[in-house]
């Protein structure tokens, strides 16, 4: 198990960590900006938050946190797939459901009425944000587990190897010794 969640927790994570901040911070304040002083519906913000977002993503993971030589043709059907999903659980089941019980609280309430003191743009503003909290930590499974899976797995199987050599050097080293 160590050895699995070592391999889960390498300089992706870190540079994934990283790109995902500034991702977010851009994109989500392009939400809120559109949501909050242009008028634009909790359902429509989100949708320019997550095209952004998810060009962004694919640039960032095609080029620098996945790099690779696997088809682009299938990596952007398999990245779409994989973003509509995310963003239909993040968006449509997870948000709903978490501020459904956060909202009562007082505090949590106050938190989200930056945009106004509406129902709705207090709703609104609590499950958007949710919704990007949610899809940022599922999509850095999806894309790693699904849309980029075979650069993980070949870099997996180029690391077992080079574990298998150097085994395998040593027990010839100590075959040699015990001669």
């Amino acid at each position: 198990m160590n050895k699995r969640l070592k391999r889960m927790v390498d300089r992706t994570l870190v540079y994934y960590v990283i790109i995902g901040v500034l991702n977010f911070i851009l994109c989500t304040a392009i939400m809120f900006l559109l949501f909050n002083i242009c008028g634009f519906s909790d359902h429509i913000a989100p949708l320019f938050n997550y095209v952004l977002g998810s060009v962004i993503w694919y640039l960032s993971c095609r080029y620098i946190l996945f790099p690779g030589k696997q088809s682009s043709g299938k990596q952007i059907v398999r990245f779409l797939a994989e973003v509509i999903v995310v963003y239909l659980i993040s968006y449509y089941i997870v948000a709903p459901l978490l501020s459904r019980v956060l909202l009562p609280i007082p505090k949590v309430r106050a938190f989200f009425s930056f945009g106004g003191e509406e129902e709705a743009m207090i709703r609104g503003n609590c499950e958007m944000s949710i919704g990007a909290a949610a899809y940022a930590i599922l999509n850095y499974f999806g894309q790693r587990y699904f849309v980029f899976s075979k650069r993980y797995e070949i870099r997996e199987l180029a690391e077992e190897s080079a574990e298998a050599i150097l085994r395998e050097e040593e027990t010839a080293e100590e075959t040699r010794t015990e001669e």
